[in-house]
């Protein structure tokens, strides 16, 4: 297993409640077995995502990041990614 994560920064947060599902439906599209969007405050956020192996990840990291990042108009401050050796 794999994992990707993003810092992001904006103006103001998006709004999960009619976006939710299309974002749910594109990540599972794109191979994702896990996805979380955390609030760290009322201008940033942390996405995080885990993916069967690195070559899924990197293969969908443009529309993760690119396209989520216009779409929204979100900036990434910080990424971040790796196996993963240990979890529950």
């Amino acid at each position: 297993m794999y994992a990707t994560s993003a810092d992001w920064s904006f103006d103001q947060a998006p709004d999960f409640s009619k976006q939710q599902a299309e974002f749910t439906l594109a990540m599972k599209a794109a191979g994702a077995v896990n996805w979380y969007y955390v609030l760290t405050s009322d201008t940033t956020a942390r996405s995080m995502m885990v993916w069967p192996d690195k070559e899924t990840a990197h293969k969908a990291l443009k529309m993760v990041r690119d396209d989520a990042a216009a779409q929204n108009n979100h900036t990434i401050t910080m990424t971040c990614e790796g196996e993963i050796v240990a979890g529950f």
